[in-house]
């Protein structure tokens, strides 16, 4: 958008026109387009171009105007705003737990089938509670690229998985997956919302901003804005 379109549009007070945004394709998929629909409600007149994707893009060369990233940041041409943490969680369905054992240590999971998402699947599970730490290499039965792929071989009693709570809790609620070790810490990811720190915050950007932090989870009004480090 040129410059002078984006004056004109910063002085007007309701959010209208076009908003490129970028997502992981999992997170995309399962948790924003749900929500999508609230944020519809709160500005219909914004059309939304959505790119899911898990590659590195180019934020500024490929003209998105806003983006969630999961990770660190290092790219300094950006604002980014803190949401929740990406949390993770242990789980099988009832029907592998009854055929192949509950296990009651982290320790006792490199004997069991594990499905593992292909970026992260050599990579061994850490899990700690108070001082005890468990690194536990694991035998992956399957692996694929796609985290809705992983939830659902773990629901057809394929394996134990390792995935995001947001994307599983609705399943352990469910009764379709049971969450293990519960009292164990997992690793945790940094997730961003982040935009480039030239845009000038017209009502279209700074509604899905404030739809965002108030979606999937704000941080303290002191803390609302930084530098992408």
């Amino acid at each position: 958008m040129a410059i002078a379109d984006q004056d004109a549009e910063a002085s007007q007070t309701k959010p209208r026109g076009l908003l490129r945004v970028t997502a992981p394709t999992t997170f995309g998929a399962e948790v924003l387009m749900p929500a999508l629909q609230r944020y519809r409600e709160l500005a219909p007149d914004v059309t939304l171009d959505i790119t899911l994707t898990d590659r590195n893009v180019d934020f500024v060369e490929e003209g998105f105007d806003i983006a969630i990233r999961i990770g660190e940041l290092p790219d300094s041409r950006l604002i980014a705003r803190h949401l929740a943490p990406y949390r993770m969680m242990i789980c099988a369905s009832p029907d592998y737990l009854t055929r192949h054992g509950n296990p009651e240590h982290p320790s006792e999971l490199s004997g069991h089938e594990t499905i593992g998402f292909t970026p992260a699947a050599r990579s061994p599970w850490r899990l700690s509670k108070g001082k005890d730490e468990v690194e536990v290499v694991l035998k992956m039965s399957i692996t694929v690229n796609s985290g809705q792929a992983v939830r659902m071989a773990a629901r057809a009693g394929l394996g134990v998985i390792m995935q995001p709570s947001i994307l599983l809790t609705s399943d352990t609620q469910a009764g379709l997956l049971v969450r293990l070790f519960p009292d164990w810490h997992l690793h945790e990811r940094p997730m961003s919302l982040i935009y480039h720190r030239d845009r000038r915050m017209t009502p279209r950007l700074r509604s899905i901003i404030s739809f965002a932090i108030a979606e999937f989870g704000a941080e303290p009004e002191g803390q609302a804005y930084r530098p992408a480090e």
